[in-house]
């Protein structure tokens, strides 16, 4: 990724941001990762875009309850495109807001298995694994079914699918509300698929022999592997942040495709390189060793600062590929 390493000067200003003790989003890759991936969207949106794509939303079944409603008040009192823009990001955010959706209606909106992939499964683009694999056989490749197989919901399984299905849909279906709702989702899985953790994890003899979940298992110091990733760039002020994102756009390519497999396999490459360090690895072996508990594990100040490099370029990434997608598929100047 000759971009990636084009962006190392800008990227620093993500990392000095980050280490301004500024009160972090209430909601909770993250709420706050989402949204700002989809304001980077929104900044190189045209007008006629957005307003498609808003015309779009506004037919979403829960659009008054989820949208309208939750605006908060300092939006509301804002300018019209400001709350535009919270809108779209409010649209990337809501496939986890569906989570916490009353039971009777939970199930109609919310697909747990859409936001990850297993490390196994292969195809296209993403021909390597995104399994680390320690002192153990590496698992048989899952071979995916081809992608015109996921215009519908039955072979939706996991993210790269969930994102197909939700590009057909926006292409070509004719139901409004289902648009609507296939926006939210292409918005928030853009996201999702940019997130190393959510494409793989740690396959071990003993005490991962079906893997760690994303990190989700590998504890850390107050939270876990996964939670770290998902939440790298909270803390600073979001415009502070946006800004230096927005920055860190002007050097992804605008022209690219709609290629999940492609993106997949980034985030896979990032993960087979970074994210589990020496410490993580010795600890899960010590544990299978000694039959120990396996302990939390401190994060390295350097790690922590490569992670959130990483992070704002998978998010800036994220944003021009939303803009990308967005564009050619409305078709509006």
């Amino acid at each position: 990724m000759s971009a990636r390493l084009s962006l190392a000067a800008c990227v620093r200003t993500i990392v000095l941001l980050t280490t301004i003790a500024l009160p972090s989003l209430s909601q909770a890759w993250d709420a706050t990762g989402h949204r700002l991936a989809a304001y980077v969207a929104y900044q190189t949106l045209t007008a006629p875009q957005r307003d498609y794509w808003l015309d779009v939303l506004q037919q979403h079944p829960r659009y008054a309850p989820d949208f309208a409603d939750a605006m908060p008040q300092a939006i509301r009192a804002a300018s019209r495109e400001e709350q535009s823009r919270w809108l779209l990001g409010q649209a990337a955010v809501w496939p986890d807001l569906a989570r916490g959706l009353p039971d009777a209606i939970r199930s109609r909106y919310n697909q747990p298995d859409w936001h990850w992939i297993d490390g196994a499964w292969v195809r296209d683009d993403a021909q390597t694994q995104g399994n680390v694999y320690l002192d153990t056989a590496p698992q048989p490749d899952i071979q995916g079914a081809p992608a015109n197989n996921s215009q519908h919901a039955s072979h939706a399984s996991n993210v790269v699918t969930a994102l197909e299905r939700a590009h057909w849909q926006l292409a070509h279906e004719t139901d409004a509300a289902q648009r609507a709702i296939a926006l939210c989702w292409l918005l928030h899985l853009i996201g999702d698929i940019h997130q190393p953790l959510h494409t793989g994890g740690l396959v071990s003899s003993q005490l991962f022999p079906n893997g760690d979940r994303g990190g989700n298992a590998i504890r850390t110091r107050g939270s876990n592997l996964h939670a770290v990733w998902d939440q790298a760039l909270r803390g600073p002020a979001l415009n502070n942040s946006l800004m230096a994102l927005n920055a860190l756009a002007t050097s992804v390519p605008r022209t690219q495709a709609f290629t999940p497999t492609q993106w997949l396999h980034e985030s896979r490459s990032i993960l087979l390189q970074n994210v589990y360090p020496d410490s993580i690895i010795e600890n899960v072996r010590l544990s299978e060793n000694t039959g120990s508990r396996l302990d939390s594990v401190t994060l390295r100040h350097h790690y922590e600062a490569d992670m959130k490099q990483t992070a704002a370029i998978r998010l800036a990434e994220a944003g021009v590929r939303i803009s990308n997608t967005l564009a050619n598929i409305s078709g509006t100047p």
